[in-house]
């Protein structure tokens, strides 16, 4: 059964309360003389909130950036914030139904950071009247930089409490996650708040013919990223039928290893490396199906199995993320220097290849998986990881490793944690 936090309730009802203090203190600044021009645009901006592109990292995108960015520059801050929240409000329902905490969370969210964005347009002087002149040029560029970057804040805050990440990596990393997109649907906005301001407010009506082109390049975005995790897929597959002996392994460690990273705090742009890493790690296997089936290994055998590591890795280089390819090349030095194929020692060996090292080794022995032809008592493997801390392994991630056993286990950790109703991530940040 899903459940929330008590701290995601208490710091919703906290943006909540902000949200509505403003409401009440500035409702009397609402433009509802406007309501011609609010019946036109109120119903563009519900559809574009219910048009929703499923993201490659699980939170959906919106083409709807630039009616939001089009709302700060034409309408005053108190009309902005209602005309956005009561569309995305309505938007979200219709296309993902009512989740009373969601719908609080988001608009909540959403009506601070349209507020500071239009604030900050009125406070470095702009206006509707002076869209098109040169001197409101930064306060039209500053108004979404400040909302988008407001947005990530706020959704930050609980985030990286329910990851285990860094406060500010995982703020940063949700402003840069949607930096472009959001950035590139500016001009087009400017463009629309010129025609609307200064020819005729039915002009926005011209949103409808550039939303093909949005959505596209919504859908061509989440499409690359889809195809990505999709190679990883069928490469794992690929490894899983050519290594019946470590069938599930990678999905196994994997699932260790990015309950280790979040243990050290590891950002989640490189725990999704590693996750990547950790099930690609053994793709250099297929093939060598022959090798593995001989009762004993002859030294030229254990040279081609030490192989792996260098033909993954070559694999792996044809992901648009290098610091894949590396891992996999490193998963198998040890942090005193004994490992292969480098002799690396220390932090000389990436950090996710030291992690993978040990997710690799405890699922190893606590499966029976290649080497080994029976499984371990999980006792035996926990001792043997022990004592392995500052020979081949590294002390911290050894020390990240038994923490997240301090909590169940890696793998029941993480499970525990996706029945958690979590706040939508940075990319439920509107985008053009």
């Amino acid at each position: 059964m899903l459940t929330l936090s008590r701290s995601f309730q208490s710091y919703t009802l906290a943006l909540l309360s902000v949200a509505a203090v403003g409401v009440v203190v500035f409702a009397h600044e609402i433009g509802w003389r406007e309501w011609p021009r609010l019946l036109v645009y109120f119903p563009l901006l519900v559809w574009a909130y219910s048009l929703r592109v499923p993201g490659p990292r699980g939170p959906s995108l919106t083409p709807s950036a630039v009616l939001t960015y089009v709302a700060m520059y034409v309408f005053n801050p108190p009309t902005a914030v209602l005309l956005c929240v009561a569309g995305r409000t309505i938007g979200d329902v219709y296309s993902r139904g009512w989740v009373p905490w969601r719908a609080l969370f988001n608009g909540a969210q959403l009506a601070l950071s349209v507020a500071l964005g239009a604030s900050v347009f009125r406070w470095l002087g702009g206006g509707p009247q002076r869209i098109g002149e040169l001197s409101v040029f930064l306060a039209l560029l500053a108004a979404p930089l400040v909302s988008q970057v407001a947005n990530n804040l706020f959704v930050s805050i609980p985030l990286s409490q329910w990851k285990g990440t860094p406060f500010l990596s995982t703020w940063f990393n949700g402003v840069k996650y949607l930096f472009w997109q959001n950035l590139l649907s500016i001009p087009t906005a400017i463009a629309l708040a010129f025609f609307y301001t200064k020819v005729h407010s039915a002009l926005i009506l011209l949103y409808l013919g550039l939303l093909p082109f949005q959505w596209s390049g919504l859908d061509l975005y989440v499409k690359r990223r889809r195809l990505y995790a999709q190679i990883v897929d069928g490469l794992v597959v690929a490894t899983d039928a050519n290594f019946p002996l470590g069938k599930g392994h990678a999905r196994r460690v994997a699932d260790i290893a990015v309950s280790v990273a979040r243990e050290m705090h590891v950002s989640e742009p490189e725990s999704e490396s590693i996750e990547f890493a950790a099930l690609l790690h053994d793709v250099g296997m297929i093939g060598k199906d022959d090798v593995l089936d001989r009762p004993v290994l002859t030294p030229e055998d254990t040279d081609s199995l030490r192989d792996h590591v260098r033909v993954g890795s070559e694999i792996a280089k044809e992901l648009p993320n290098k610091e894949i390819a590396e891992m996999i090349l490193c998963h198998h030095e040890r942090y005193d220097g004994a490992g292969y194929p480098g002799g690396l020692r220390g932090e000389a060996i990436p950090l996710g290849a030291r992690i993978l090292a040990l997710a690799e080794a405890v699922d190893s022995m606590a499966s029976g998986s290649f080497p080994y032809t029976a499984a371990f008592p999980f006792t035996s493997v926990v001792s043997y990881v022990t004592s392995e801390r500052g020979r081949s392994f590294d002390p911290d991630v050894v020390d990240a490793y038994l923490g997240t056993l301090e909590e169940g286990s890696s793998v029941e950790t993480l499970a525990s944690r996706r029945r958690v109703v979590h706040p939508p991530t940075s990319g439920e940040l509107p985008a053009g």
